[in-house]
C-alpha cells in the first residue's frame, strides 16, 4: 500500500483545491488557500478529496414530540389554573362567616335555590354549586328556613339542604345588628336594647374580663375596636349567655382583619398591627363615603411621618365623651391621650368599631401629598375636599363655612 501522505500534501493539488472553492464562493486566504478547510481524505492515488457538509436536520419524530412537550405543558397549566379556580368556588378560602338564617321558598328550583345561596354569600358561585348538586344527584330540597354560614364549602351547604329546614330559627331566632363606628360602651348598650334576656352585669363581666382576647391587641388594652361589626343570628340557645357572643365577635374580628391583611401592616405601612387597628378607627368616625377612607388614610400617614398633629376632631369627641355635641376651645386643649390637637402621633387605642371597609383602608390608604381635609360635599353629599397646603384648606374651610357643614 502507498503511504499516506501527511498535511504538508502537494501544494498543486491545494491550490485545485483552493481554485474549486473560489468557483464555489468560499474565502481564500492570501496564500491561496481556503479560509474555511472542510476536512480531507487522501486516496490511495494521493489525490485530495473534500467532503461537502450538510446542515444536520432535525428529524420530524423530533419536531412533534418537541410539540407534543408544549402543548402538554399548556395543558398542564391550564388544568391546573381551572382546577384552582373550581376548588376554590367548591370549597373557599378561609374560615365560615357568620351564621345566616335562609329562606327557600316553596317551589324553588335548583337553579333558584343555587342563585339563593350565592346573594346571600353561602356559597361562592351558584353555576358551580348547581352542577355539583346534579354530579351528587341531590334535588330533593324542602322548603322553609336553613340555618348556613357564609363561606360555606358547597358539600356541606348540600348536607345542610338535604337535612330539611330547621324549624328552630322560625321560632326564636332572631338577629343582632351592630353598625361600623359605634363604641364599645355603645357596643354594650346596643347588646341590652337588642337581647332582652342579657343581664347587664353579666355582659359587663364578659367585657371587661373577656373569655378570649384577639391575637391583635396588646395585653394591657380593652376590647375596644376589636369587637366586629356585623349581624349575628342569636337563638333560644345563645341568647341568655354574654360571654359566648363576646367571644363571636372578638373571633370574628380577628377572621375580617386576617383576611384584609392586617398582619402586614408593618411592611406595607410601617404601623403594627394594632396601629393599623387605630387608625381604621380613625377612618371609621371621619369618612362619610367610601371614597374618602383610603385618602383619609394618607392624611394619617403623611402628618405621622412629618410628626404633625392629626387634628382629627372624632378623637377629641372620644377623649371629652361627646359623640355629636359641638367641641369647644376648652375640648380642644383638654390633657388627654386621645387629644391628637396638642400632640403628636396616634391616640393609645382604637376610638371605636372599624368595619371591613375601614381596615381595608388603613392597609392601602391612597397615593397623594395631601395634609389636610374637609368636608365640602363636593362633588357629592358628604365627600371631603383633600389639600396640600394651608392655603388651599383654607379655601375648601370656607366652602365648608358656607354650606354649613359643621366647621
Amino acid at each position: 500500500m502507498p503511504p499516506i501522505r501527511s498535511r504538508n500534501r502537494d501544494r498543486g493539488s491545494l491550490a485545485k483545491l483552493a481554485g474549486r472553492h473560489r468557483r464555489e464562493g468560499a474565502a481564500v486566504s492570501d496564500d491561496g488557500e481556503p479560509a474555511y478547510r472542510p476536512p480531507v481524505v487522501i486516496t490511495d492515488d494521493g489525490d485530495p478529496q473534500d467532503w461537502d457538509w450538510l446542515p444536520r436536520r432535525t428529524s420530524t419524530l423530533t419536531r412533534v414530540i418537541i410539540l407534543l412537550g408544549l402543548m402538554g405543558v399548556v395543558v398542564l397549566i391550564a388544568t391546573l389554573l381551572v382546577k384552582g379556580w373550581i376548588d376554590d368556588r367548591l370549597d373557599p378560602p378561609g374560615d365560615e362567616g357568620p351564621q345566616l338564617v335562609v329562606n327557600i321558598p316553596q317551589g324553588a328550583s335548583i337553579n333558584d335555590i343555587a342563585r339563593i345561596l350565592e346573594d346571600e354569600g353561602v356559597v361562592a358561585n351558584s353555576t358551580v354549586f348547581r352542577y355539583y348538586l346534579r354530579y351528587k344527584d341531590a334535588s330533593d330540597f324542602q322548603a322553609g328556613n336553613y340555618v348556613l354560614y357564609e363561606n360555606m364549602a358547597v358539600w356541606e351547604a348540600k348536607d345542610v339542604l338535604l337535612a330539611g329546614p330547621d324549624p328552630g330559627p322560625a321560632a326564636d331566632a332572631f338577629r343582632v345588628v351592630l353598625p361600623e363606628g359605634l363604641t364599645l360602651a355603645q357596643i354594650q348598650g346596643e347588646l341590652l336594647a337588642q337581647v332582652s334576656t342579657f343581664n347587664a352585669d353579666d355582659l359587663a363581666r364578659a367585657i371587661a374580663f373577656p373569655p378570649v382576647r384577639s391575637d391583635y391587641q396588646p395585653a394591657n388594652s380593652t376590647l375596644e375596636g376589636v369587637l366586629f361589626p356585623d349581624t349575628y343570628l342569636l337563638d333560644g340557645a345563645t341568647a341568655d349567655d354574654e360571654a359566648a357572643l363576646v367571644v363571636r365577635l372578638v373571633e370574628q374580628f380577628d377572621r375580617v382583619a386576617s383576611e384584609a391583611g392586617l398582619d402586614t401592616a408593618p411592611e406595607t405601612v410601617r404601623v403594627t398591627p394594632y396601629e393599623a387597628v387605630i387608625v381604621a378607627s380613625l377612618i371609621e368616625k371621619e369618612a362619610l363615603i367610601d371614597e374618602d377612607r383610603a385618602k383619609i388614610a394618607r392624611v394619617i400617614y403623611n402628618r405621622l411621618g412629618l410628626d404633625m398633629p392629626l387634628q382629627i376632631d372624632a378623637a377629641v369627641r372620644y377623649a371629652v365623651n361627646k359623640p355629636s355635641e359641638p367641641l369647644t376651645l376648652a375640648d380642644l386643649r383638654v390633657d388627654n391621650p386621645y387629644n391628637v390637637y396638642n400632640r403628636t402621633g396616634l391616640p393609645p387605642g382604637p376610638i371605636a368599631a372599624p368595619g371591613r371597609a375601614s381596615l381595608e383602608a388603613a392597609l392601602n390608604p391612597a397615593d397623594g401629598f395631601w395634609l389636610f381635609y374637609v368636608r365640602t360635599d363636593d362633588p357629592v353629599p358628604g365627600a371631603h375636599t383633600f389639600s396640600n397646603t394651608f392655603e388651599e384648606h383654607e379655601a375648601a374651610t370656607a366652602i365648608c363655612r358656607e354650606r354649613d357643614l359643621g366647621c
